[in-house]
């Protein structure tokens, strides 16, 4: 398979140091800290064992040896007692993505798929979306459930975030570091945007191929189709707090933002498909849907997902929006069928 993209003239070097900067050496560094000034930056990371130290080497320059890796981090932590240089890498930067990331029954993720600059634990946390993405549709597949073209859409879709989100905002960020400072439009939002872009929590997938994805986020704003849902606080039938990424772990699910007081009517589960009424009433005893209704408290979750009232949301196993409908005039078991590639006609049960 074919892995296309570039590998830049650009090289880090990557040190760890074991050194006490905790009580011998008190430093008041956080557990990711970003060094930087008009010659050169740096960045630390506190390992369990070390400290990580990841800097640019110049261009020609050969690889340092320990003594020079030592007088490097010496120069940027300052002078401290005991200090062992327990390993060294140099390594040059890629910006290269696989052309195929399925090839019958052989799947990439992670570095396989796609080679990141490794800055913002970019790289790592693509790898980890694939790892999400990938489980639920071989599962469905392989159930009888779907067809294998839901297999096809997992390089789809995470292809253009490793090739245009992710490797672009890290070579960005490098260039940021470095002093280039043109490359940094995906952080030109507000705080709350930058953290679910840096973070990653605000990629948008084409779950509908339509399209439009994205990874960056500059404020708050109302969910769309392949966002990923926020792991919301809500109140199970019992009265105790559960959180929206539990009921969404092994199965799509229907959210029906609605009063249960109104008792609306709710289908009922199959294999794959679940349903809930997401509330800021509770469900009446006598109902009969005490069992699938979560509170809502003070509509907090369903103000922040931007849903008007009486809409169904379908959320996917991996978290993301597979599709958003007004309640009563949409049949969920169509959607559903759609976004998992459902091979048996809409309304029979899958079994």
């Amino acid at each position: 398979i074919a892995v296309e993209g570039r590998s830049l003239d650009a090289r880090l070097s990557l040190v760890d140091v074991k050194v006490d900067l905790d009580v011998q050496n008190p430093r008041d560094y956080p557990y990711l800290a970003y060094f930087s000034d008009p010659q050169e930056w740096m960045v630390l990371v506190r390992q369990p064992h070390c400290w990580r130290f990841l800097f640019p080497l110049p261009p020609g320059a050969a690889e340092p040896s320990h003594e020079q890796f030592k007088s490097k981090v010496l120069g940027f932590i300052g002078s401290v007692g005991d200090l062992e240089v327990l390993n060294t890498v140099t390594y040059r930067i890629h910006h290269r993505i696989a052309s195929e990331w399925r090839r019958d029954r052989v799947f990439l993720m992670g570095d396989a798929a796609h080679l990141i600059t490794p800055m913002w634990a970019l790289g790592l946390n693509t790898g980890i979306l694939d790892a999400i993405s990938l489980p639920w549709r071989l599962a469905w597949v392989l159930r009888g459930w779907s067809h294998e073209g839901l297999l096809d859409d997992y390089g789809r879709e995470q292809q253009p975030v490793a090739a245009k989100g992710s490797g672009e905002m890290a070579e960005a960020a490098r260039r940021y570091m470095s002093g280039q400072n043109d490359a940094m439009k995906a952080m030109s939002g507000s705080a709350f945007g930058n953290a679910l872009t840096r973070t990653m929590l605000g990629v948008r997938l084409d779950v509908d191929h339509s399209g439009d994805w994205t990874m960056v986020k500059t404020g708050r704003e109302a969910l769309r189709v392949g966002d990923r849902v926020p792991d919301a606080e809500l109140h199970g039938p019992d009265g105790r707090p559960v959180r929206l990424h539990q009921l969404i772990d092994d199965s799509f699910v229907a959210l029906y933002f609605t009063d249960a007081r109104r008792r609306p009517p709710i289908p009922g589960d199959v294999p794959g498909l679940r349903h809930a009424i997401i509330s800021r009433r509770d469900a009446p005893l006598d109902s009969g849907l005490r069992a699938r209704s979560y509170f809502d408290v003070g509509d907090r979750f369903r103000i922040r997902a931007g849903c008007e009232p009486d809409t169904v949301m379908l959320v996917r196993p991996d978290d993301h929006v597979a599709a958003m409908a007004p309640m009563h005039s949409t049949n969920i078991a169509e959607l559903y069928h759609s976004a998992a590639r459902i091979k048996v006609p809409a309304g029979l049960p899958l079994l």
